[in-house]
């Protein structure tokens, strides 16, 4: 197997994520590469990477960036780094020296069925197939009547958190919520959400001042459990899927783990 071959078992899962308008693709390495191993990850950052190389992997399908910038064909992740004076050449002498290639796959996994990103967190908060379907990342899902204080103490175990930021009222009652996993929150997402009738999101990241304080004034509880944390389950996803369709290559998922530390 060749890493174009995994490149075309991705591109297959969704054609119109390989757009010019879209980020997933090889970002770096040779497509005709032979693979010996492949990790998946979150975000093939440096310890990543070294984890990857110790193990022997050559190939490393990630998420999000690994030149820190959102690129796509037009604008890609090293050329906006050029743009921008950011020098990660430290990072593609790493990637040289190992031979390691990088694919992302973002675009085509966020919605993915069963095993990607949004059915992969439904799973894990056990949460029921979704009641309305509202564009973009979204859905709205009805859950037996519970308060926010009480979806949030859920959350965290679940996900085995240490700790986690909720923003609301903790006695509100919530029956109907959205999953606003990743980066996925934004003011007039969060507006659409309170018209259709959410009373809580549980989101992965979000910008305090244009996120969180309209959805205070909205009366919309947010519970906050990370932007890797909520993704992760996904790109274990992803891991299986491959392993089903290239049984012959070892393939395993590497946890980039959260980006934070709780003191």
């Amino acid at each position: 197997m060749i890493v174009q071959d995994f490149d075309a078992f991705l591109r297959n899962l969704d054609a119109e994520a390989r757009g010019e308008e879209h980020c997933d693709g090889l970002k770096w390495g040779d497509l005709q590469m032979e693979v010996r191993a492949v990790g998946v990850t979150w975000m093939a950052s440096m310890p990543v990477l070294e984890e990857a190389a110790a193990k022997g992997i050559n190939l490393i399908i990630t998420h999000e960036p690994t030149f820190w910038y959102h690129g796509t064909p037009k604008n890609p992740e090293l050329q906006r780094c050029a743009k921008e004076g950011v020098d990660v050449s430290f990072k593609t002498d790493f990637l040289d020296k190992h031979g390691i290639a990088v694919i992302r796959a973002h675009d085509c996994w966020d919605r993915y069925p069963e095993y990607g990103i949004e059915d992969s967190l439904r799973k894990v908060l056990g949460l029921p197939e979704p009641i309305e379907y509202l564009g973009g990342f979204h859905s709205l899902y009805q859950i037996p009547q519970t308060t926010l204080g009480e979806l949030a103490r859920h959350c965290k175990a679940k996900l085995g958190l240490p700790s986690l930021r909720v923003s609301g009222d903790l006695d509100k009652p919530v029956e109907k919520l959205v999953l606003a996993y990743g980066a996925s929150s934004g003011t007039e997402r969060y507006y659409r959400f309170w018209q259709k009738g959410a009373a809580a999101v549980i989101s992965g990241e979000q910008c305090e001042w244009a996120d969180v304080r309209p959805a205070i004034d909205m009366g919309l509880g947010v519970i906050e459990l990370g932007h890797s944390n909520t993704e992760a389950f996904g790109m274990e996803g992803l891991a299986r899927l491959l392993k089903e369709h290239f049984p012959d290559i070892p393939i395993e998922h590497i946890a980039a783990g959260d980006s934070f530390q709780y003191v």
